[in-house]
Formats: C-alpha cells, structure tokens, sequence
C-alpha cells in the first residue's frame, strides 16, 4: 500500500510560500542592519511589498487546505500525527500573526502604504505607540516563526532519519512511498 501524497497544488503552495518566507525573513535580517537612508528606506518597501504578498498566499493556502485535506500518512503513530497538526497549526497561525503585525505596524507611521509602488489604504493613522507595539510584535511573531520553521525542518530529519521519510509526500516528481 502506498502513502498518500500532497497534490500539485499543495505542492506548489508550499514551496513556493516557503521560498517567500524565507527570503523575506532573510531581507528582513538584513534591512534591519541598514542605516537610515533611501537604502534602508527602498529595502523596507521591498520586504512591506512582498509582506502583503505572504498575507495573500497564506490566504490562498488556508483556502486550499480547507477543500484539500491533508492525505493521512499511515506510518505515523497517532501521537505523531497529533504533534504534526499541532505543529502544522501553529505554523499557519506564525504565517498569519507575523506578516499582519509587519501590515499594522505600517499603518500607523505617518508614511503611505505601498503594494510595490501603488499606494494602497490602511487602517491606521500616525501613533508612534500603536506602530512600536505591533513593530515589536512583528519581531517577536518573525523569531518564533523562525524557531517553528526551524522545528518543522528538524522534524522532517528525524522522520528521515527513523526511515519514515515524509519529506516525499512534499516533492515533486518523489516516487510513492510504501
């Protein structure tokens, strides 16, 4: 019997959104450093822009996982699979929090919001205090993503490792696993 595997879909949702996590979250280590300046400033307006991109595709995932349910993997124990929805749960909650937080902290800055150079509304008005709190959530949500991001890999290894390699049900083109 084979275990089932994630569709093209899931697939490509999952991989893509984790090249877009990871890269912002790499941009975001490393405006962070910058002085201030237009560099800084066009760095910040980058990583706003693909922020509100990571809003749409977690969007798009949680929709599709709702249609889309995950294919059960038979060679995990019931406490596995309840340690993998708990993870995977607060994965997408990490996936929801953090770029909201990046999107609410903008809209309390005396500075427009821009979607790769349109101006788009936001919620907010300039209030130093209300943009420092969810700045600071921003950061404190982006380190415990990266942490569960960090726990998710290692689970993944471990399960390679105990040979229930349940990174194939993820890859394209993986061969069935029985």
């Amino acid at each position: 019997m084979s275990t089932q595997r994630y569709g093209r879909g899931a697939m490509l949702l999952h991989w893509g959104h984790a090249v877009l996590v990871l890269g912002m979250i790499g941009w975001g280590l490393y405006m962070a450093d910058l002085p201030k300046g237009p560099d800084r400033s066009f760095a910040i307006g980058v990583h706003k822009s693909f922020g509100i991109v990571a809003i749409l595709v977690v969007a798009v995932r949680l929709l599709w996982r709702r249609s889309h349910p995950a294919p059960v993997d038979l060679r995990l124990s019931r406490a596995e699979h309840k340690l993998a929805a708990a993870g995977h749960h607060l994965l997408y909650l990490l996936l929801v929090l953090t770029p909201l937080a990046g999107y609410l902290s903008a809209s309390f800055t005396q500075y427009p919001m821009r979607f790769f150079g349109i101006v788009i509304p936001k919620p907010g008005w300039p209030d130093e205090g209300i943009n420092a709190f969810f700045n600071a959530s921003h950061g404190f949500l982006a380190w415990s993503l990266m942490g569960v991001i960090g726990i998710h890999l290692a689970a993944v290894v471990l399960h390679s490792i105990k040979k229930k390699p349940v990174l194939g049900r993820m890859l394209p083109g993986s061969k069935p696993i029985d």
